[in-house]
């Protein structure tokens, strides 16, 4: 008999990046756009984004899944869907996403500060009050 995991989630903080980090979220209206597209997709997928925020060339996910789901084809499905989607929906307006990822297991119930980080991204940037333990884009 096939055991199953259905009250185990795992919980991921996730950041990808535009291809070659170019400036293809204009607004925080778009980062919402990719989200809402990533969020359909997660479903699909029995995952769900439990928080979302971004900026110009990147998006923050915290992220649950289920044991049985690879994060590698969760995060690669999310990427191709909302490149699709947004292509499909503003023609004119090319977007790709780039071929790195951060990634991070983390503590469901320890992660308060990380969940408030990535909700406010787009205000955390303009501001410059970034937590560097959290922005580690620069690995991508």
């Amino acid at each position: 008999m096939k055991q199953r995991h259905s009250n185990c989630r795992l919980v991921y903080h996730v950041v990808i990046h535009t291809k070659c980090r170019e400036h293809l979220i204009a607004s925080p209206g778009d980062a919402e756009t990719l989200l809402t597209f990533m969020k359909s997709k997660a479903h699909d997928l029995d995952s769900y984004i439990e928080e979302g925020g971004g900026w110009k060339e990147h998006l923050h996910l915290l992220l649950q899944s289920r044991p049985t789901v690879r994060l590698s084809d969760l995060y690669g499905q999310l990427k191709g869907y909302s490149a699709t989607m947004w292509r499909k929906r503003y023609p004119d307006r090319p977007f790709k996403w780039g071929d790195g990822v951060f990634a991070k297991s983390v503590d469901p119930d320890n992660c308060f500060e990380l969940r408030e980080y990535i909700r406010n991204q787009w205000q955390r940037h303009e501001s410059g009050l970034l937590v560097p333990e959290f922005e580690r884009t620069d690995d991508l």
